[in-house]
């Protein structure tokens, strides 16, 4: 498969994996609050799981939202699990 690419789709506020004809093969999803920014939900295609394109769609977002100044609030498990993992985006949680 071709190389995939990630880029932020504002009006569905979600970040999207894509193919080279722009197809959403995977996602993640925000919903922007006063103080934070929350991570509901990825979802990544069958046939790409396993491979590392969730962790490549959640680097990009945080890296993305970093840029910002947000702090996110992962209430997805996958995206909590991966902060967890990558400690150098810890500092990115919000803590009320």
């Amino acid at each position: 498969m071709a190389d995939l690419s990630v880029a932020e789709n504002g009006d569905e506020h979600r970040y999207e994996l894509l193919d080279d004809a722009g197809t959403v093969l995977g996602y993640l999803e925000y919903l922007v609050r006063e103080d934070f920014v929350v991570l509901p939900h990825t979802e990544v295609d069958r046939s790409l799981r396993g491979q590392g394109w969730g962790d490549r769609l959640v680097r990009h977002a945080l890296d993305d939202l970093r840029t910002k100044g947000a702090k996110v609030y992962p209430t997805c498990p996958f995206v909590d699990r991966w902060m967890q993992r990558h400690e150098e985006y810890e500092d990115l949680r919000y803590q009320p």
